[in-house]
């Protein structure tokens, strides 16, 4: 599967800085009995270990106490510890077939999802094309 990078915001928007492409994969999250309504963008981030994101998606999946899962912290960009709740779920990439089972980490303060490498672990390889502004997964 490619997928095009995508020139999303990431802030406030400033006309002297043009957007940057990154590889942001358009997903849904699964729970046990919900799924996300509509698809968002998560960015596909090889120095990230872990998929982490917003709090508030976890009741769109079913999770209404998102503290009653497996707590870890995790370290911000500031290496401050940053608590994360970790729940099995599934995550579906639009245009797929495959459900991928993961352990998923909700966080408070995180400005966008994020899909880390054991996201990868679903892949035989994860191929960023740099010059072509694409990512191929290949199982």
């Amino acid at each position: 599967m490619k997928f095009r990078y995508q020139k999303l915001p990431l802030g406030p928007y400033d006309p002297k800085h043009p957007l940057v492409p990154r590889p942001f994969l358009p997903i849904h999250l699964i729970g046990l009995r919900k799924k996300t309504e509509a698809p968002f963008w998560a960015l596909l981030d090889s120095g990230a270990d872990r998929v982490i994101v917003p709090a508030d998606l976890a009741r769109e999946v079913g999770i209404f106490h998102v503290e009653r899962g497996r707590s870890e912290p995790a370290m911000g960009i500031s290496w401050q510890p940053v608590p994360v709740f970790y729940h099995d779920l599934k995550v579906e990439i639009v245009g797929d077939i495959d459900l991928l089972p993961m352990e998923v980490g909700f966080m408070v303060d995180i400005p966008f999802p994020i899909l880390g490498r054991s996201f990868f672990q679903h892949f035989g390889s994860v191929i960023f094309h740099e010059a072509k502004e694409e990512v191929e997964l290949k199982r």
